[in-house]
């Protein structure tokens, strides 16, 4: 991402709710809780700040709808947080791709 951002190349954040792996993550849970927001809206404003083009995918209008109200700004020491959450391990049934499986 920081090789990008040196030379204006738009970097988007593939799957931002990383295909709903990331909605059971305690650690992430307790700082959207802390902004009274879901962990969807957490992670799309979270891929924002950083500077990324965020396309979530439902076809749920109300998740649609939801997802658009990011109406808050996540804190410096929040974004730090954020970096450095455990990486998941399984994406179960999409870990065959290769973003997911490490490849």
């Amino acid at each position: 991402m920081e090789f990008c951002q040196k030379n204006d190349i738009l970097v988007e954040a593939y799957s931002p709710i990383a295909h709903g792996a990331i909605l059971e993550n305690t650690e992430v849970k307790a700082i959207a809780d802390k902004y009274g927001v879901s962990v969807a809206q957490l992670c799309l404003c979270y891929d924002i700040q950083l500077g990324l083009v965020v396309i979530p995918k439902t076809a749920n209008p109300d998740h649609m709808r939801i997802n658009a109200e990011l109406d808050f700004v996540i804190s410096d020491a929040d974004m730090e947080t954020l970096k450095n959450v455990e990486h998941i391990q399984d994406y179960g049934e999409h870990s065959f791709f290769p973003v997911f499986g490490g490849k």
